[in-house]
């Protein structure tokens, strides 16, 4: 009985082995770890590893806490790491929805009880890994005419993390070339979201936020306030 005890214990304990990998894993100062194959020992110039997606990172002495060696599950092994966790060009793609609130115009004459929906697209730059710069473009399909927004766009990331919660503000022009109904004028959002990271190049992302646009049709003003609801890629 002893010996089928000893058998089954040593069989359970190989089982356990097989089931674990041996990683290298570098522990950052903002929280994340970060586990693969080290390709470039850490020194003066920082280190550069290798993860489990194959995706290659270089982080700077400053923002390593520590690297070490250990033992990791199969379904451990992957890294949730932020999309582009660093500088470099990215676009984000969204479909949303204005909903009216307030009055229109200056003098608040009418309730704002239209809506919009809008398509926008923004090419930017990560100048960090919290912080991106893009001018934007969109069409909106407003109650009674259109407009084409062109702006300048802002976003801070203050997480970095699978999840990671954004702050975005804008400003620029609605373009109402497209519509005789709409002069189109100065736009204004300010916002927040959430983006859900899948690997390093992509990630879905929603948000809700406050927008003002100008706008007036010959004498009459159509001045408006939005919340605007949206759902996107990141890319």
């Amino acid at each position: 009985m002893k010996k089928i005890l000893l058998t089954l214990t040593m069989c359970l304990m190989a089982l356990a082995g097989f089931a674990q990998d041996k990683m290298d894993v570098v522990y950052l100062k903002d929280g994340r770890v970060i586990k693969g194959s080290i390709i470039k020992p850490l020194d003066a110039d920082g280190i550069q590893i290798m993860t489990t997606e194959s995706d290659v990172y270089t982080f700077s002495v400053d923002e390593v806490r520590r690297v070490g060696r250990e033992s990791f599950r199969h379904e451990n092994l992957s890294n949730k790491i932020m999309v582009h966790d660093g500088t470099g060009f990215t676009n984000i793609t969204t479909l949303g929805y204005g909903f009216g609130i307030g009055t229109l115009g200056a003098e608040g004459g009418v309730d704002n009880d239209g809506g919009y929906f809008a398509i926008h697209t923004i090419n930017g730059y990560h100048i960090s890994r919290k912080v991106s710069l893009g001018a934007g473009l969109g069409i909106e399909w407003h109650d009674g005419y259109e407009l084409v927004p062109l702006y300048a766009d802002v976003r801070l990331y203050p997480s970095l993390t699978e999840w990671a919660p954004f702050f975005f503000g804008n400003a620029g022009y609605g373009l109402g070339f497209l519509d005789d109904n709409a002069d189109g004028g100065l736009m204004l959002g300010l916002g927040g979201g959430v983006q859900k990271s899948v690997n390093s190049n992509f990630a879905y992302t929603a948000s809700l936020g406050y927008r003002f646009q100008e706008n007036s049709l010959g004498a009459l003003d159509l001045d408006a306030h939005f919340l605007q609801l949206s759902v996107g890629l990141k890319f």
